[in-house]
């Protein structure tokens, strides 16, 4: 027995038939439209009908007439004759009706690929351009980094695939990034870990691409994902390696990540950045600044530049070669970088000069002039390592690496005290090793309670970090919380006179400018220096090896150290003399810090990085060289 009736049956097929689209909708009105004016036409001639005054007309002309009635109906103003004229009008409905109908459906369709286009699901067809897969605070940093880096660049792209509405990303970058100079933003709506969605932003003809750490409990296992989903692509797979950058959370996840993407990637290890330059910047007031100097576009980039000329020479001439440049190290022919090489190294064929420069154009190898003056040694004696008390408050899953470093650095017989809103003692017992030159304690109590602070006796302690309670709370409380702590402590240490290196994590970079208004010392260390790793390492993957040889706890990092050690103050010096004091030391010289600019924002709190070395300065008491050295000595 049949099921189904004829209406049935052709009302499916109806219906399957509209749901193929715009083409398949026109194509119906385009028959219909056929039948009706054949039908006419053939009434017309067989009927012999015809205006009042002609004579009647061929079937090939009642063709034309019944089209021209269907497409304008105001030809029935020259019609006569009821009879003809009732066929033509009747032609005439027909035609405002398929008229009517073609129009809603060009409309239609207009719309529906309107709204395709707003979905960014449509292919990005660019070459060398910067892909960003994935989305979270840092993007903006990011972005606003590379729009400077490409500011000499013509027709520059960066394309953006995330889980997320393309109108919504497109307004908040044109809230936040108005200004994009020649660079163009592309944002596409897609799942980074699947192989058909990273076809849409064209990978294989990329230059770069950064994988961005989302938010979420496992964001590493979505890294090493979209990894595998780029690299194991069939369809489309780039014949030369990938650039990519990727963020990883944990480094206990990197050997992993490392098999995954071999060679093709370079990770930025984002909690063990952050921990490392925490304890490096701890121990010395205004390093974060010099970090933060070296890391983003403003104010220099680093380059690679090999010059003939230089073969040869040793790294104390290379130093003193490069009047606009500050000289960081050297990158071997075998691509190892060494940071404050020997002073007594010479260059051999394919060696490069790690320099710090405002842009390419500025890199120039001239000899030093005449008459500059000479580098001096002042005599320095080492003081004697006492330990050190520090205090640490708030807890995250960067403390118990924070911990780690702080052993490493810090005298034997040195005090850590951690104090928490939270209960920290079984992480505390499982991930902090046993310590070397630190002895610890640690107890719970809110650490933004004025009464719990003025109790600790914070003139004991020469460090005090305040950590993000990442862990328990979300960005915009846990900052309010270090907000809270940060200003009740630099009111206490006003209030007893002491002056302690504060310092403090901010995850969001709006409440990092409000916890820097006034102060510059107490620097917020936050995910704004995740980001300039990853835009610097975007641009030249090299680069990485230079930030993984300064934030190791051996070989050469910055120092901050006075004046006088290296030049007489009070007296008009250039900047090669200071770059000759410190070559007599093995060191290399990056620049000074002013000590009546320290809060000066304008003058970037008195850092000037890569002066041009026949600029004459006068240095003061408490003015600082930074160079790069072994020793704080």
């Amino acid at each position: 027995m049949n099921q189904f009736s004829l209406r049935d049956k052709l009302r499916y097929r109806w219906d399957n038939l509209m749901s193929r689209g715009p083409a398949a909708m026109i194509a119906v009105l385009a028959v219909c439209t056929t039948l009706g004016v054949l039908l006419a036409a053939t009434a017309i001639t067989l009927l012999g009908l015809h205006s009042d005054g002609k004579d009647p007309a061929s079937l090939g002309e009642n063709v034309w007439t019944a089209l021209m009635r269907t497409l304008d109906p105001s030809n029935l103003a020259g019609d006569s004759g009821w009879t003809f004229r009732l066929v033509t009008l009747a032609i005439s409905v027909v035609g405002i009706f398929i008229l009517s109908a073609l129009i809603s459906i060009l409309s239609s369709g207009l719309q529906v690929r309107i709204d395709e286009l707003r979905k960014g699901r449509s292919l990005v067809v660019e070459r060398n351009h910067v892909i960003i897969l994935g989305w979270s605070a840092k993007i903006f940093t990011i972005l606003s980094e590379l729009l400077l880096s490409n500011q000499s660049r013509r027709d520059a792209c960066i394309v953006i695939l995330a889980e997320r509405d393309k109108v919504a990303m497109e307004d908040e970058l044109r809230l936040k990034l108005p200004k994009r100079g020649r660079t163009r933003i592309v944002c596409r709506a897609g799942n980074p870990t699947d192989p058909l969605d990273l076809n849409i932003v064209s990978p294989q003809t990329s230059k770069a691409i950064v994988v961005m750490a989302p938010d979420g409990a496992n964001p590493d296992a979505e890294t090493i994902k979209t990894i595998l989903a780029l690299t194991n692509r069939r369809r489309g797979k780039k014949q030369k390696p990938y650039h990519i950058v990727a963020e990883l959370r944990d480094s206990a996840n990197l050997k992993l990540a490392k098999l995954v993407g071999k060679e093709e990637v370079e990770f930025v290890t984002a909690d063990d950045l952050v921990a490392r330059l925490t304890v490096q910047a701890c121990r010395q007031l205004g390093l974060s600044l010099v970090y933060t100097e070296l890391m983003d576009f403003g104010g220099g980039e680093m380059y690679f530049h090999g010059d003939h000329k230089l073969f040869g020479q040793s790294y104390a001439d290379c130093i003193l070669s490069y009047p606009h440049c500050a000289v960081v190290g050297l990158q071997l022919s075998d691509g190892r970088v060494s940071v404050n090489p020997a002073k007594d190294y010479r260059l051999q064929s394919g060696d490069k000069v790690v320099v710090l420069a405002e842009d390419d154009s500025s890199i120039r190898v001239k000899a030093r002039p005449n008459g500059g003056g000479a580098g001096v040694v002042r005599e320095t004696f080492p003081s004697e390592q006492k330990p050190e008390k520090i205090l640490l408050l708030g807890w995250n899953d960067k403390a118990p690496i924070i911990i780690r470093e702080l052993d490493r650095y810090m005298p034997q017989g040195s005090a850590l005290t951690v104090v928490s809103t939270y209960d920290v003692s079984k992480a505390f017992d499982e991930e902090v090793p046993l310590l070397n030159n630190l002895t610890t304690e640690y107890w719970t109590s809110s650490t933004s309670d004025r009464t719990i602070l003025d109790g600790l006796d914070l003139t004991q302690y020469q460090h005090a970090l305040v950590l993000a309670y990442s862990n328990h709370l979300d960005q915009q409380e846990c900052d309010s919380q270090t907000l809270m702590t940060l200003l009740n402590l630099r009111d206490i240490c006003d209030e007893e006179n002491h002056r302690c290196g504060l310092l403090s994590e901010m995850l969001d970079i709006r409440n990092r400018e409000l916890a820097q208004v006034t102060r510059a010392d107490d620097f917020v260390v936050s995910d704004r220096l995740v980001s300039l790793v990853l835009s610097q390492v975007t641009e030249n993957k090299d680069i990485m090896r230079i930030f993984d040889d300064l934030f190791h706890h051996e070989g050469s990092e910055p120092f901050l150290k006075p004046a006088s050690h290296y030049v007489p103050l009070g007296t008009d010096v250039n900047f090669y003399q200071v770059a000759e004091s410190a070559i007599l030391k093995n060191e290399t010289a990056l620049g000074y810090r002013l000590k009546h600019l320290h809060y000066d924002p304008e003058n970037h709190y008195g850092m000037r990085l890569n002066p041009l070395k026949g600029e004459t300065v006068r240095f003061q008491e408490g003015d600082q060289i930074i160079v790069l050295a072994e020793t704080d000595v």
